[in-house]
């Protein structure tokens, strides 16, 4: 028989460290995502953050949830949970784990649930459960700045990954004859991992999608990453680790006043933008500069705005660009108390795409 539990906020903290946690054997969390998920502003004390599956004193699976919250037209403010992390170990396959976690997941957020970026298992098991519908489909684009063949082509092909070193060796051969095409306007910019009294005025006067976040927010994201530089999360599935791992701001200066700011993050030489305020023109014009100084191989946009800003200023500049799709899927019975009509005008880094 398989037994459910559910791990929320308060019983989540210093998991990671406890006797039991050792004895599992895999890890349904890492320790970052515990700090970060137990930090959590929107996270209330009862929410359920982890759920285990037990066949016996065995740990079968589990399935993570991200709370957040949005706010409605009146005001009104709605709980509501990002499905993360599902994992059904392949000893314990057949035994219908996936399904009675997602229904442990269905009551204790009463349905209001989202999904995105999410496995190919994973949707089948979405659309299987009948709970879910698609909500949202964001086109975004995959810009190319220098060659990457030894991230791109080992998911790809076996082969691939058995000779990494020689597409390491590939990549810097060639990008030694691929200099940056952009150099970007010359605009006063300021990078920074937190947020001053400038930043955080601008951020809460500009506006805001429903989701709607705030400083204190932004803060927690940047104190709080899911990923280390420095080891690996032992025996866990979901990413814990990233050689080269960085969160910043960068802001925009016109007369000495911000005029735009960005929350960009920068991992192994993949950039995403997810977050931005006020002149989207002025965020993509100081881009080049971004990709300049972190070493930006390729970028990742999902938002409409932006990319139709890059089009038209024509910087920043890329090699080869590819066209990327985001799915999101909602609970039918969330979607039903929103109504037909609602729309939450997702930012790139809504959900959990902030801290992969």
């Amino acid at each position: 028989m398989i037994n459910i539990v559910g791990l929320n906020k308060l019983q989540l903290k210093g998991f990671t460290a406890c006797e039991h946690f050792q004895k599992l054997a895999f890890a349904p969390i890492s320790a970052f995502r515990e700090i970060s998920q137990t930090h959590n502003p929107r996270a209330n004390d009862d929410d359920v953050l982890l759920f285990l599956a037990y066949n016996a004193d065995q740990l079968a699976g589990y399935f993570g949830i991200l709370p957040d919250e949005l706010t409605l037209p009146d005001g009104e403010k709605i709980h509501f949970g990002w499905l993360s992390t599902l994992f059904v170990s392949e000893d314990f396959r057949g035994l219908k784990i996936a399904p009675q976690l997602l229904l442990a997941a269905e009551k204790a957020y009463s349905q209001n649930l989202m999904v995105t970026e999410f496995t190919p298992s994973a949707e089948r098991l979405y659309r299987k459960s009948a709970m879910f519908e698609d909500f949202a489909i964001k086109n975004g684009v995959r810009y190319y700045f220098q060659s990457n063949l030894a991230q791109i082509l080992p998911s790809k092909r076996e082969i691939f990954a058995k000779n990494k070193k020689i597409l390491k060796h590939t990549d810097n051969l060639v990008n030694t004859f691929i200099p940056y095409f952009s150099p970007g306007k010359n605009h006063l910019y300021k990078i920074s991992k937190s947020i001053d009294k400038n930043l955080d005025h601008f951020i809460a006067k500009e506006k805001k999608n429903p989701i709607g976040r705030s400083s204190e927010e932004f803060r927690w994201m940047l104190d709080f990453p899911w990923l280390s530089t420095e080891k690996e999360q032992p025996d866990y599935l979901f990413s814990s680790y990233s050689k080269d791992y960085d969160m910043f701001w960068v802001s925009v200066y016109q007369h000495q006043e911000i005029v735009s700011a960005m929350l960009c993050s920068a991992r192994d030489g993949h950039l995403k933008v997810l977050y931005y305020f006020g002149n989207i023109g002025l965020n993509v014009e100081i881009l080049p500069k971004i990709i300049k100084k972190y070493k930006i191989k390729m970028m990742t946009i999902f938002d409409g705005q932006i990319n139709s800003a890059i089009q038209k200023n024509k910087i920043p500049k890329a090699l080869y660009k590819r066209p990327m799709r985001r799915k999101y899927m909602i609970h039918s019975g969330f979607r039903e108390k929103l109504g037909e009509n609602f729309d939450f005008k997702f930012m790139d880094g809504d959900g959990d795409f902030s801290f992969t």
